[in-house]
């Protein structure tokens, strides 16, 4: 059944990719598109994918600040391998690695896997809640006509800040009220078998014990420090690559036009395409079209230079810790270690 669904889900991500690869490149001449592509300065561009790496590290260290509500020593090479091999999982079976990289780092640590998807909720409500923050700044700053061109980021924006705000709510209460949790375990009891109760119960209690974060001032300072410094670098992986292209220095394009841009891409990553191939190229090409009227043939080669060079370093990285993961774990192979998760999974549920 797990099979089946992740085969579903690949499926879907082709097809997404393949319709988003022919909106970008409709009406593109491909002799154009190379001499762009070729032309640029790819000094420039192999330090962009240092960067993206490091901003991966980032979110390593924030994410074991996370992991030690359920264990004090947390490896960070773990916890960036881990990140690593999820993200490339997700580069050909889209939303699968976030299972993998729970199940992965439950091995590797022994702790609750349960517990470790609850950190990886927390972390995506960090990042929920930033983004939410930094589209209301987006949206009372800007005064050009990427909203008219793309209407479904003031949606998106809306969605994601009241989301979080109410998912947070949520979550913050869960975490602090032992009547929410009494309630939440009396409804198990009431609706489900014995047998099947008693597991829900332990997982959603298991769930629940990585949010104790919330409650550290500390911690919580930390996670939020953290999580302005992965932004930031965020917005530089899109500003260093405007030098890598002619357009970049003639049309002095701006931090302000990265941090634009880092927007729409946080919409590329939500559509269920295998490593945003496609889905990436099209929004971003546009959004560059639109902000700073860059020609469509050197738009798309930014846009797929950087997602692509993204791509394959993130993928090269992360089966190398998958191949170290696999011997640590005792594991003949990754493919192996997918099906315990798969395995693993059917249990849960």
């Amino acid at each position: 059944m797990k099979t089946h669904r992740n085969l579903f889900r690949t499926l879907l991500g082709l097809v997404v990719a393949a319709l988003f690869v022919y909106f970008a490149f409709r009406g593109i001449s491909l002799n154009s598109l190379l001499h762009d592509a070729l032309g640029a300065n790819f000094y420039i561009l192999i330090a962009t994918v240092l960067v993206v790496l490091f901003s991966h590290v980032l979110r390593a260290l924030r994410w074991r600040v996370i992991l030690q509500e359920l264990k004090d020593e947390i490896s960070v090479v773990d916890t960036w391998g881990s990140i690593m091999v999820g993200y490339m999982v997700n580069n050909f079976v889209p939303r699968l690695g976030e299972l993998v990289r729970a199940y992965t780092t439950g091995r590797l640590e022994d702790v609750s896997v349960s517990g470790v998807l609850g950190t990886i909720v927390l972390e995506r409500l960090f990042d929920m809640v930033s983004a939410g923050f930094l589209f209301g700044i987006a949206l009372l700053m800007y005064s050009g006509n990427l909203i008219e061109s793309f209407p479904f980021l003031r949606t998106a924006g809306i969605i994601l800040i009241a989301g979080s705000l109410l998912g947070g709510l949520v979550l913050y209460i869960a975490s602090v009220s032992n009547k929410f949790k009494t309630k939440l375990t009396r409804t198990l009891e009431a609706v489900l078998p014995a047998k099947a109760a008693a597991k829900a119960e332990s997982m959603v209690l298991s769930f629940l014990e990585s949010f104790r974060l919330l409650r550290s001032a500390k911690r919580f300072s930390i996670v939020l420090l953290y999580t302005a410094f992965i932004w930031i670098v965020y917005v530089l992986t899109m500003y260093i690559p405007f030098f890598a292209f002619p357009f970049g220095v003639a049309m002095h394009l701006s931090f302000y036009d990265a941090f634009l841009l880092i927007l729409v891409t946080t919409i590329a990553w939500i559509v269920p395409s295998p490593g945003g191939v496609g889905v990436y190229w099209a929004l971003v090409s546009q959004a560059l079209v639109i902000i700073a009227h860059v020609p469509r043939p050197e738009a798309l080669a930014y846009a797929t230079l950087t997602q692509l060079l993204g791509y394959i370093a993130i993928t090269i990285v992360g089966s190398i810790f998958a191949l170290i993961f696999t011997r640590r774990l005792k594991v003949n192979s990754f493919r192996k270690l997918i099906r315990e998760e798969e395995a693993a999974s059917e249990v849960q549920q």
